[in-house]
């Protein structure tokens, strides 16, 4: 009963209010304005959200000149063109619910803006008339997801060779991200990831911060050359509302680019001293040129570089040079060493027994269009030269000790030739006496 008693009281207090509240507010003007709407909602970190504005005239008489200011506060600006001060020429008496006036604006949020929720604060008055308002409505502002995925470690893979593959994700928008996935795909499955699936999971990567991810890749050793497309997955969920999102992008990484070489000395004779030039490597080698650079021990006569062309791989060519080495020094034939006629037997001398080596340089154009340069140093002595090509081996310009001279053997060529000329004019003419006369007949005649 007491509870009943207390309804009616207050009933009674509502019946009597009534009357009064009615008869006041008709005739008043009474404006009220309320966010109605906002486009998106919440708004978003550094985007433009356009807001919409109902205002209604709950008394009995009409406003006329009605004038609505904003007053902007961090972290809203109007967007250029807006203005923040509108006028209505006139608001009915009663005019309002379905039949309220509506006004819009366009806002820019703040790019460093934090989430949450800001007052917008409103500013009306009747112009030329007795009342001025302040009012307030509330803007819901939330980060900006925004992931990007960048691949930071690898833009070339060898074919057959294991190796990291790095990918960062970074979060650069205003709101944190949580629960992300990361996938990549190779559709022609030329590169397949080693001892992992393709896919990573994220708990949580706040605002300005980053994850690497690693992973082990291999690219098909049959692989030809070229570049391969990397189709790169980014789930996840909105901090706010709760939506999962989803990036999608592509990356390109090169299969091929450089190779190695294997350079050894083959052999040496009077045509020159040849080695060999095999490409050990993964990937094919165009316009390969064989230089031998200036260095100290050994000189080059006539061109010191060679153009051999493409090398796939596991194909090798010849390149020859006319070398010959500098290390060692002449001994004159007469030179008595410690009094001993006995001379020391050339290329024998223990500072002409090592080398350092011949510096040889590949020159070669990768897969990917770069020229590129790769250094060898091949074993080789100057006893390995032919003698052909220095005089003597290991030397230059040094006669043999030991066996005939070239002048020797002019002369002797010289007077086998004036005897067989001898010979053969004495033939004619016992052939012109006796036309059966042969050359045994010389030597039957002389037993």
């Amino acid at each position: 009963m007491r509870i009943i008693s207390v309804i009616l009281l207050v009933f009674c207090f509502i019946a009597m209010a009534s009357p009064v509240s009615s008869g006041t507010l008709s005739d008043s003007k009474a404006i009220f304005i309320d966010l109605i709407n906002q486009d998106p909602d919440p708004a978003i970190v550094g985007d433009i959200a356009e807001i919409y504005l109902g205002i209604e005239n709950i008394g009995g008489e009409s406003v006329n000149d009605l004038v609505v200011e904003l007053e902007l506060e961090y972290p809203f600006t109007l967007v250029q063109g807006e203005s923040a001060v509108r006028k209505i020429s006139t608001i009915n008496a009663y005019q309002k619910d379905d039949n309220m006036k509506i006004i819009s604006y366009k806002i820019k949020v703040d790019n460093n803006a934090a989430a949450g929720s800001y007052d917008l604060n409103i500013r009306y008055y009747e112009q030329g008339g007795s009342f001025t308002k302040e009012d307030s409505v509330t803007i819901d502002v939330k980060g900006k997801i925004m992931a990007e995925i960048i691949q930071i470690d690898k833009t070339s893979l060898v074919p057959g060779k294991q190796t990291s593959l790095k990918f960062t994700i970074n979060n650069v928008g205003n709101a944190p991200l949580k629960d992300l996935i990361f996938s990549w795909v190779n559709d022609d499955k030329i590169i397949l990831p080693v001892g992992s699936d393709n896919t990573k999971y994220i708990n949580y990567i706040d605002i300005g911060d980053s994850v690497e991810l690693e992973y082990q890749v291999l690219a098909d050793p049959n692989a030809n050359p070229g570049l391969y497309e990397l189709k790169l997955y980014l789930t996840y969920v909105d901090f706010i509302t709760g939506e999962e999102n989803e990036i999608a992008t592509i990356a390109g990484t090169n299969v091929g680019g450089g190779t190695d070489f294997d350079v050894t000395f083959s052999e040496s004779s009077f045509t020159g001293t040849s080695f060999t030039v095999a490409n050990i490597g993964s990937n094919p080698a165009n316009s390969v040129s064989v230089v031998v650079p200036r260095q100290s021990g050994w000189q080059i006569s006539g061109s010191n570089s060679m153009i051999i062309g493409n090398l796939n791989k596991g194909d090798y060519t010849i390149a020859s040079f006319n070398l010959m080495s500098t290390e060692q020094t002449s001994v004159p034939q007469d030179q008595n060493v410690d009094g001993d006629d006995s001379k020391e037997p050339i290329g024998q001398r223990p500072d002409m027994q090592e080398s350092n080596g011949l510096k040889i340089q590949i020159a070669y154009t990768d897969t990917v269009g770069e020229r590129k340069i790769i250094e060898k140093i091949v074993s080789i002595s100057p006893q390995s030269i032919s003698s052909d090509i220095t005089g003597v081996t290991g030397k230059r310009g040094i006669p043999q000790d030991d066996g005939i001279s070239n002048s020797t053997l002019y002369i002797v060529g010289f007077v086998v030739l004036i005897l067989g000329v001898v010979f053969y004019r004495k033939y004619q003419q016992r052939k012109l006496v006796d036309p059966q006369f042969k050359i045994k007949d010389f030597f039957q005649k002389e037993k």
